[in-house]
């Protein structure tokens, strides 16, 4: 009955997922606000390096609260946000930048609040050996989603406009993730949990140096697929002369969605520091063969990889944080991990801005490049938990 139980919270944690991963179609709505509504390439970045960053650092405050009051009520309300941030930000698509802080802003809240949430209720349901592997399914359809949301987005934007989409998704997004948070809820607590809980304090884990080299990692690795996310479709455009961009985001989406389930099996397999090493590895193997490539299908199979490679990272670094600081603190712990995901909201922008200046994206990608070669070397001078 628990272990039906586990798995029913799962799979609705991983259909809220799944909804709010339409995040991850921002580049065929910004091609259509550049086209239709007369956006600039560094004003169509700038509402998801905002969501970015509200996304990430409200994850501290949405963890804290899922840990004290239940994932429920904390879904519930992210509903509202996540689906708001479409419907209210649509009727300011003339004030592009009015538009950008409503919808990050409200999108980031709103998700927050459902991903802090989903991962940390199913993975409480389930044996330590087995955690990676549960939050690798978890957040599996967060990529998925976008393998199947975008065709429909790109038939929505292209034959209903701008504004009609967002208001197609955000009635989608408040009513899917409203119905799916009441399925999802806590175990009851075991006497060892009880004892755990109360026995640690709160902050301890906030004194440890090796929670920020997990946080400075998250921060050099996203960085890569968050700007993939956000230039995808112009990429395929400018580099490979390819105007069916929505094809290289379903595959990009696709790949992060297998990533999640290969990255938590992976970790559980040679272990959580050195799964990082082998992941930001193959990020920066991809970095430099999209330097050199031309056409479509060498280019469309590099972000593939490197989207698989990005996608790992959401269940390796979640069931990290757990082998290092224990269950009790967990939303915590990550959410603070997570900020650095708001940081790497810097990287969509300074990549629509290089483009302006250059035309290209070769020093977008010697960025990133630099950044996770930084991260490969910080992940081999991590040691084992001690406890």
């Amino acid at each position: 009955m628990t272990l039906y139980r586990g798995w029913r919270v799962a799979l609705a944690g991983a259909g809220v997922n799944f909804l709010v991963g339409i995040n991850y179609t921002w580049s065929i709505f910004a091609t259509g606000l550049v086209e239709q509504k007369g956006w600039t390439y560094s004003q169509a970045s700038l509402p998801y390096s905002i969501f970015l960053f509200c996304y990430a650092f409200c994850m501290v405050s949405a963890g804290r609260a899922q840990d004290n009051y239940g994932p429920r009520p904390v879904i519930s309300l992210g509903s509202f946000f996540a689906g708001g941030a479409f419907m209210v930000s649509a009727y300011y698509l003339d004030y592009p930048f009015t538009a950008a802080v409503l919808w990050g802003g409200l999108l980031g809240l709103g998700l927050a609040c459902c991903f802090a949430s989903t991962t940390p209720a199913a993975m409480k349901w389930f044996s330590p050996e087995k955690k990676g592997t549960i939050a690798g399914l978890v957040v599996t359809s967060t990529g998925l989603a976008a393998l199947v949301m975008s065709p429909l987005i790109q038939k929505l934007v292209h034959h209903r406009g701008t504004f009609q989409s967002f208001i197609i998704c955000g009635i989608f997004l408040t009513a899917g993730i409203l119905i799916l948070a009441q399925f999802i809820q806590n175990p009851p607590y075991r006497i060892g949990d009880l004892k755990e809980r109360f026995s640690r304090t709160r902050l301890s884990s906030l004194g440890d140096p090796r929670l920020y080299g997990f946080w400075f990692m998250f921060f050099l690795t996203t960085g890569t697929g968050v700007t993939m996310a956000a230039h995808l479709d112009n990429i395929m455009r400018v580099q490979a002369g390819y105007d069916k961009g929505y094809i290289a985001v379903a595959l990009f989406a696709g790949c992060n969605a297998a990533g999640r389930i290969v990255g938590g099996l992976l970790s559980d397999r040679i272990g959580r520091a050195r799964a990082m090493t082998v992941i930001f590895s193959a990020i920066a193997l991809m970095l430099l063969l999209m330097m050199v490539v031309r056409t479509p299908i060498p280019l469309i199979s590099a972000v593939s990889i490197l989207a698989l490679a990005y996608g790992s990272l959401y269940s390796i670094f979640p069931s990290a944080v757990v082998s290092f600081f224990g269950e009790s603190n967990f939303g915590l712990n990550y959410g603070v991990v997570f900020t650095g995901l708001g940081a790497a909201g810097l990287f969509p922008y300074l990549g629509g801005a290089l483009f302006e200046l250059q035309g290209h994206y070769i020093s977008t990608y010697a960025l990133l490049l630099g950044t996770t070669l930084t991260a490969v070397i910080f992940s081999l001078k991590i040691t084992n938990p001690s406890h």
